[in-house]
């Protein structure tokens, strides 16, 4: 894989704009030209190189390097991102930090777009690549057009499902009490540019889970004597949709997804053994309680000559945005050209997402950014999600409005 300067001098010739230059004298919300350009060539690069989880070797060198070509000072840690601070002009003004998650998915590319990923396996099919990308041309923008506040750009791994957000925090330009934070997420699926946020809780809790079901095996033609576990596989994923469903109300909502059903190797054998793996949302912390029990009850039913074991892995909290950190943000953009881009959201996401973490730490909030590329979009994580380019104009703006907004002074 190429990557750095390499990068620059195989795929993205100084000469067609990696260089970010702008009006220093008149800097502004919107990415100007140069920017686009230099957005859009990272988020190719990096659409063609995906990586997964939390080690992003190459991911990792090449955002470090992007930032050190800014003239930033890097912090750089194996497994943990990559985090600069670009200092303000006034000292005592809140810092704000910003972040952008870097990992790929599991997932063989059906996009058929020019620049599809050349990683067998893997793809950028939650768009972290504009994120970053994004971040990038923020960065350069910020380093030509200085802040009122110190901005800290952070570039985290392991969203997906290695809580990248935990080791990331470690940062020393993290260790600061008092700050702001947000961070946008583009989305497939919502009208491209609009910008949709929610008071309160904006994504689930989410959880995952195993059931392993262990039986005797037998011959395919006598299931009356063994009993299968693939039919109380079955028994058990239509059971916890009832459970989920029954759990949802007025306000709230539970999912309970089977993602991965492994069982049986032959078509004359009833396997004795069966796994089915999944994800658990809810709204809330109590509707992920009762769901988690109802799991449970299903489980311990009495299944004849099967056992049946359900294991809870924990998961991410939810995201919950800081309301007046969320006003603060929505009434800048209603002043700027994105007022009319404001779309409330009348029930929260139920995706998940470890910036919850940072939101334990600092008041902030998440918005989704839309990036509908086509008349019928497939959701994120999709084999043939597509995402338009144009999202990343939107998430700099918010970006640069919310910096540029007029910043709280520091408490202590």
């Amino acid at each position: 894989m190429l990557f750095g300067n390499e990068l620059r001098s195989k795929f993205l010739p100084r000469s067609e704009g990696l260089n970010v230059e702008v009006n220093k004298s008149s800097p502004s919300l919107q990415p100007n030209q140069e920017i686009r350009s230099y957005m859009r060539e990272h988020r190719r690069f990096l659409h063609r190189f995906p990586e997964v989880g939390l080690e992003l070797p190459n991911t990792h060198v090449h955002i470090a390097q992007e930032l050190q070509q800014l003239g930033l000072d890097v912090e750089h840690r194996s497994s943990a991102g990559v985090s600069a601070r670009i200092a303000g002009s006034d000292p005592t003004a809140r810092p704000v930090i910003l972040r952008a998650d870097m990992d790929a998915l599991p997932v063989k590319e059906e996009t058929g777009e020019p620049f599809s990923s050349e990683i067998v396996g893997a793809s950028h099919a939650c768009g972290h690549d504009l994120h970053m990308a994004t971040m990038l041309g923020l960065a350069g923008d910020l380093v030509d057009n200085p802040p009122l506040r110190d901005v800290i750009v952070v570039f985290q791994p392991g969203e997906e499902t290695d809580r990248g957000a935990v080791p990331t925090l470690e940062h020393r330009n993290l260790r600061i009490s008092e700050a702001d934070t947000y961070a946008v997420h583009v989305n497939s699926a919502l009208p491209l540019g609009t910008v949709n946020y929610r008071f309160g809780t904006f994504m689930a809790y989410g959880d995952w889970f195993s059931i392993d079901i262990k039986g005797v095996g037998g011959h395919a033609s006598a299931p009356e004597r063994v009993g299968s576990p693939i039919r109380l596989g079955t028994h058990f994923l239509a059971e916890m949709i009832n459970v989920a469903k029954a759990l949802s109300r007025k306000g709230e909502k539970a999912v309970a997804t089977v993602t991965e059903f492994q069982s049986g190797n032959t078509v004359n054998v009833i396997p004795a053994t069966a796994r089915l793996r999944g994800t658990i949302r809810a709204t809330n912390d109590a509707v992920r309680t009762e769901l988690i029990s109802g799991l449970q009850e299903i489980i311990e039913l009495d299944h004849r000559d099967m056992q049946a074991h359900l294991e809870i892995m924990q998961g991410y909290p939810a995201v919950i945005a800081d309301d007046q950190a969320l006003q603060d943000l929505i009434s800048v953009l209603e002043e700027g050209n994105l007022a009319e881009s404001l779309v409330r959201m009348p029930e929260p996401s139920m995706v998940i997402e470890d910036y919850s973490y940072f939101l334990q730490k600092w008041p902030g909030a998440m918005v989704y950014v839309g990036a509908q590329a086509e008349a019928n979009p497939s959701f994120n994580h999709s084999a043939d999600a597509r995402f338009h380019e144009e999202a990343m104009d939107t998430a700099f703006t918010v970006f640069r409005t919310i910096v540029d907004a007029a910043p709280r002074a520091r408490t202590g």
